[in-house]
């Protein structure tokens, strides 16, 4: 730490040292002065729905960064989350997949480097339930996961 730092160098060294050592807790006057964690970004309320439904099931996560900042996870493996175009996307096995890409419900998913995942599907159709699609998507990571 330099000499003299100011309140947000000694707080961003402590939390540093946190990760390394934890051998001790970050002041509590320190901790004070640390400005809140940003909010987290807005949900879209169809998918938020989508979030409520899981809340109460201790399994299930939700958050992150990279491809799974919005996206429900068990055991760390995402099942459902919305793309970063804002599309509603479920992990269903291939079949499914292709199921509902031939009722016109869905999309096979690309992440955007040109490969389609194939146990992915983006959700295209009207009245295709959000909150029961990712049901069957936490269904299947029971099997795949255990």
């Amino acid at each position: 730490m330099p000499k003299g730092a100011t309140p947000k160098q000694r707080l961003a060294w402590h939390l540093q040292h946190q990760k390394h050592c934890a051998c001790r807790p970050i002041p509590a006057t320190l901790l004070a002065t640390a400005e809140p964690a940003p909010a987290p970004p807005p949900v879209d309320a169809r998918f938020a729905a989508v979030v409520k439904a899981f809340a109460r099931d201790g399994d299930v996560t939700y958050g992150g960064k990279g491809f799974g900042k919005t996206g429900l996870k068990r055991q760390g493996k995402i099942f459902a989350m919305l793309s970063s175009k804002g599309e509603f996307v479920a992990k269903l096995p291939k079949a499914r997949v292709d199921e509902l890409v031939r009722a016109r419900q869905g999309k096979a998913f690309d992440p955007g480097h040109g490969r389609v995942m194939k146990e992915w599907l983006v959700v295209t159709g009207a009245a295709t339930s959000w909150i029961d699609l990712a049901r069957e998507a936490y269904r299947f990571a029971l099997v795949r996961h255990g």
